[in-house]
């Protein structure tokens, strides 16, 4: 536990020395074209108890401190990046992955009650951190006997990649105790999951995004909501339920708080 905790301190320290940049940084202006399209049953955070929501407004997540959005296609060369490290979780109908990409893309997935899909870009100072600690080298040596067997319908696995395509991975079981080794690789891992999952600015592509007359967004309630003006310079936004005979008034810069994303098509 005592080495495990050093690594999550190092990895902190990796993310809050981007800090001050990250208190700068504002999302980037966009409009609807930039704007992910809404899964169907889609949430755009895990729910919080109020103690935990009220800590969220005080502090950052330090595990994204410099992240930035994951606007658009992420495609490199017209290629999808190559795949560095999978964690991927079952547990009964609850689905959990996180998937880190070169160049610092970090993409989540999350099924239970709602459906949960998010992107971001990790800082490079970040994700040299995260390699360093699931280096495929690193879990080759863990055995899987050693490791709590899976059962069905709960299995929880490690993948990481080499940098010719092949990966090595280890499965177990998501609720036993894991041997430190293992432990050491998962944890971060699981920590940037979850901040990931209750984040909705840096992590949600409505953030930045300049409403325009017309624009259809899903919200929280997975109604859709078509704006119909916005109100300068107070910033505020009215829209139309188009599911009810109902009209909502939502400050620009809280949008985030309020839709997941915009109306597929």
């Amino acid at each position: 536990m005592r080495r495990a905790r050093k690594i999550r301190i190092h990895l902190v320290a990796a993310f809050l020395c981007a800090l001050p940049l990250a208190a700068q940084q504002q999302a980037p202006p966009h409009d609807i074209s930039k704007v992910d399209p809404a899964l169907p049953g889609a949430a755009g955070a895990t729910p919080l108890p109020e103690q935990r929501r009220r800590q969220l407004k005080r502090y950052d997540l330090p595990e994204l401190a410099g992240a930035t959005q994951a606007l658009g296609s992420q495609l490199i060369d017209g290629k999808l990046p190559k795949p560095l490290v999978d964690f991927i979780s079952h547990d009964g109908v609850v689905e959990q992955r996180i998937s880190i990409f070169e160049k610092g893309l970090a993409v989540v997935y999350m099924t239970g009650a709602s459906t949960i899909f998010k992107k971001v870009l990790l800082p490079a100072d970040a994700l040299k951190a995260y390699a360093s600690v699931t280096a495929p080298e690193g879990l080759r040596v863990i055995r899987q006997n050693d490791l709590p067997p899976a059962q069905q319908g709960r299995r929880a696995t490690l993948r990481v990649y080499d940098g010719d395509g092949t990966f090595v991975e280890r499965s177990f079981h998501p609720g036993a105790m894991l041997p430190k080794e293992m432990h050491d690789r998962v944890l971060p891992l699981q920590d940037l999951l979850r901040a990931i999952s209750e984040d909705r600015m840096v992590t949600s592509s409505i953030a930045g995004y300049e409403p325009q007359p017309g624009d259809e967004l899903v919200g929280d309630d997975q109604r859709v909501y078509r704006v119909t003006r916005v109100v300068e310079p107070a910033g505020v936004v009215e829209l139309k339920c188009l599911n009810d005979p109902v009209s909502i008034f939502v400050a620009k810069k809280d949008m985030a708080q309020y839709f997941v994303g915009r109306k597929a098509e």
